[in-house]
């Protein structure tokens, strides 16, 4: 009998770690709503019931969101009672952020509950097959981070994907139908417009420069690679956007300060993930159902949409701070959704989700 090819011996491990990490996350997220909490608050109550008091630098590292995000969230953490801040030991000048000491309980049940489901799976497996199984999962964790860089390089052969200037500044549209816009290691100072240009997009950066991926379909892919950019107030870009063709806009790893007047540009997609800060952004009119998702958090955030464009906002998390049109919240934990009428049967719409919490978020219109 021949031995099973490497690729069909992992696939099995694959669905496995899937299936665990996505247990996991479903059950943080029900611990969450069950707690009136967004699930990366949750997230950094045990990060802190875990690791004891730390700056926000190190909260925004541990969750991969901003450091904008970050003040956000433990300025609504600390209004409901959930953290205090304190100040370092050993230097009377460090913040730090610690766990409420009278929420401890609540936190020492999720993992009490947690444990006991664990334990309770594990009833029949003998210790030497516990010790191998940790030993195998270790190895596997350890492996997966080491290769999460790989995914952002650019493919070997760059020379028949590459359409962009020597510096990264411009690249000719070529034969792409649609423009897609990538930021996949966070974006510091970000400012976006559109226009009437013949170029797929133009660029001119502030600091040290990311690196630029072009390909023939459109996808322009920037990344800041060998350093952290929280807190860096000296880099930036500014991009323009071609209007000929239609766009989606992905930022992982959150953005710091973003100013997007996108009015000119047919845009059918934004999503932020790690956290959004400072924002500012003009919609243009939809075409079709329209998304702006911000995964993470959301700390001082302004959107506009054009004046007449039906729209939903749907806040999961809790919020301090809401308005949506003429209609006004101050702190709410869970879930709201804002919508104008005609919403459900609106052809063109602007759906807009935030999950993770809000602080000072407007929608409204131009």
């Amino acid at each position: 009998m021949s031995r099973p090819r490497k690729s069909d011996r992992v696939r099995p491990l694959e669905r496995a770690l899937h299936r665990v990490g996505e247990a996991e996350r479903r059950l943080r997220q029900a611990a969450a709503d069950r707690l009136g909490l967004g699930i990366t608050d949750l997230e950094a109550l045990l990060l802190l019931d875990e690791s004891g008091p730390l700056a926000a630098g190190r909260i925004a590292e541990a969750l991969v969101i901003t450091t904008g995000a970050v003040t956000g969230l433990v300025d609504r953490l600390e209004r409901a009672g959930w953290v205090q801040r304190t100040r370092g030991e050993a230097d009377r000048r460090q913040v730090l952020v610690e766990l409420a000491p009278a929420r401890r309980d609540v936190i020492d049940a999720h993992r009490a509950s947690r444990e006991r489901l664990l334990v309770e799976a594990l009833s029949g497996v003998d210790d030497a097959t516990l010790s191998a199984s940790i030993a195998l999962l270790e190895t596997a964790a350890e492996r997966l981070l080491a290769g999460i860089a790989t995914f952002a390089q650019p493919a070997a052969d760059e020379s028949t994907t590459e359409r962009a200037s020597d510096d990264g500044t411009r690249a000719s549209i070529g034969s792409a139908e649609r423009g897609r816009l990538r930021f996949v290691s966070g974006a510091p100072k970000l400012t976006m417009r559109g226009a009437r240009i013949r170029d797929l997009y133009r660029a001119t950066f502030d600091g040290k420069r990311p690196q630029v991926r072009v390909e023939p379909d459109g996808t322009v892919t920037f990344q800041y690679k060998g350093f952290s950019w929280l807190g860096r107030h000296d880099l930036g870009a500014e991009l323009v956007l071609t209007s000929a063709v239609p766009w989606t806009i992905e930022i992982k790893g959150g953005v710091a300060q973003l100013d997007a007047d996108l009015r000119d540009v047919d845009v059918r997609a934004i999503d932020i993930t790690g956290g959004a800060s400072e924002c500012e952004l003009h919609l243009p009119r939809p075409r079709g159902t329209a998304t702006l998702r911000v995964t993470g958090g959301a700390n001082h955030v302004v959107v506009r949409r054009p004046r007449g464009a039906a729209a939903q906002a749907v806040v999961r998390g809790g919020a301090n701070s809401l308005a949506f049109d003429d209609q006004r919240m101050g702190s709410f934990g869970a879930t709201a959704r804002f919508a104008t009428r005609g919403w459900e049967s609106a052809t063109d719409r602007w759906s807009i989700e935030l999950t993770g919490g809000a602080s000072d978020l407007s929608v409204t219109e131009e």
